[in-house]
This record gives C-alpha cells, sequence and structure tokens, in this order.
C-alpha cells in the first residue's frame, strides 16, 4: 500500500513539473527565446520518471501537442519544438502511431519537408511492423508528392499484407503500378482484389479495371505503347 502510494505521488509530482515545463513552449519573448529549450523536459527523461506510466505520459504528451499545433495555426507558435515533442511521445510510446501520421503530415504540409515527414513514417514502421496505415502514407506520399508510381506501388503492396490492411490499400497498389506502366502487375493485383473483396462496390471496380487493363495489354501486344491513333471497337 504504502509503495503504491510512493507511485502514485510520484507520478503527480512528476505531472507538475511536465505541466510547468510545458508552458515554456508557448512562450514567445524575445527574452526568454534562447532558453525555451530549458523549459520542455526530454523524451529521456521522461521515459526515466515515468515509473512504469509511459502510455499515460505519452497520452497526455499528446494531448499537449494538439494544443501546441493549434496553437501554432493560430500565429502562436513556430513549432520550434515538434520534433523534440514527437521523439518523446514515440519514446514513451513506440506504437502509438497516430503520432507517426500527424507529425509527418505537419512536416509535409506546413513546412514541406518531405524527408522528415517520411524518416517520421520509416521510423514508425520499424516500431509498428504490421500497421498498414504507415506503410500507406509512405505510398502515398511517393504518389502525390514525387510521382514515384513504382516505389508508392512497393508501399501500397507492403501495406497490403498487414493483417490490419483493407481493400484500399490493394486498390491503391493497383492504380500506382498502372500508373507506373505495369500493366500486367497492375492486372494481377485488381483480378486478386476481385476474388479477395467482400464490397459488392470494389467488386465492380476491379471488374471494369481489368477489362480496362485487358484490353491495354491486348492494343499493345498489337500496335506497341507508343501507338497513336484510333483504336478498332473490337478492343
Amino acid at each position: 500500500m504504502i509503495l503504491r502510494l510512493g507511485r502514485l505521488l510520484s507520478l503527480v509530482v512528476l505531472m507538475v513539473v511536465v505541466v510547468v515545463s510545458l508552458q515554456g513552449l508557448d512562450r514567445e519573448t524575445s527574452a526568454l527565446r534562447h532558453d525555451e529549450r530549458l523549459y520542455f523536459p526530454s523524451g529521456e527523461f521522461l521515459v526515466e520518471s515515468s515509473l512504469g506510466f509511459r502510455e499515460v505520459m505519452a497520452d497526455w504528451l499528446w494531448f499537449r501537442f494538439i494544443q501546441y499545433y493549434g496553437a501554432f495555426k493560430q500565429g502562436g507558435n513556430d513549432l520550434r519544438y515538434l520534433g523534440l515533442i514527437v521523439r518523446s511521445i514515440n519514446r514513451l510510446d513506440p506504437r502509438f502511431t497516430e503520432a507517426y501520421r500527424l507529425a509527418s503530415f505537419i512536416y509535409w504540409s506546413d513546412f514541406g519537408q518531405i524527408p522528415q515527414a517520411l524518416d517520421i513514417l520509416r521510423r514508425g514502421v520499424m516500431n509498428n511492423p504490421d500497421h498498414a496505415g504507415l506503410r500507406f502514407q509512405i505510398g502515398f506520399m511517393h504518389y502525390v508528392v514525387d510521382h514515384d508510381y513504382p516505389r508508392a506501388a512497393r508501399w501500397f503492396e507492403m501495406a497490403a499484407e498487414c493483417s490490419d490492411a483493407t481493400d484500399r490499400e490493394g486498390r491503391f497498389a493497383a492504380f500506382a503500378r498502372q500508373r507506373a506502366g505495369d500493366d500486367r502487375v497492375s492486372l494481377a493485383l485488381w483480378s486478386d482484389l476481385l476474388e479477395t473483396s467482400s464490397s459488392p462496390q470494389m467488386q465492380d471496380l476491379a471488374a471494369k479495371m481489368i477489362r480496362k487493363l485487358e484490353r491495354a495489354i491486348r492494343i499493345d501486344k498489337i500496335y506497341g505503347r507508343n501507338f497513336v491513333g484510333p483504336i478498332p471497337e473490337a478492343f
């Protein structure tokens, strides 16, 4: 009983320390600007001081992160501690996947820092090897940002192999393969979706894409990929 009370008291003290520390995140006065780093505890400090309550601390820090980002959107700060906060959350709870996804999105959408955004997602994949969403987000960035369709397709395909994958991952993999010019691979992926999907809408889409790809493959076989001109209706 005494031990439990001691742990609880220590946690309360720790929370008070962190609350005071995090208040420094919102201070933007020039007099304290060079010392702001001191107001935020490092991930190492939080892990060593969490007393077995890592997930609780990560959840609380996540809540503060949302507030911090909201203040940034209103012009209240410049997110200078974004990386520090995210690393701290990741260290406290490596399996908290939403932290990787939001941080990556912020680096991408608010700062245009694509390498940093991808690095965060890859770190998330390392800590969560069977999470489809993280792999999908990497593939999506390659698809829409740098238009690297083969690389996007590989990430979508890896996402489709995860235990929590849905039809979405396979659908995007097939689209990416088609955009990359891999019609036969795309055809195989759509065929697999047609056989395995339980969604009537997905089955209809897969059947439509299969017909389109089979037609494209026949045309390519006879006329070549660079053929320009009217295609007989028979195809």
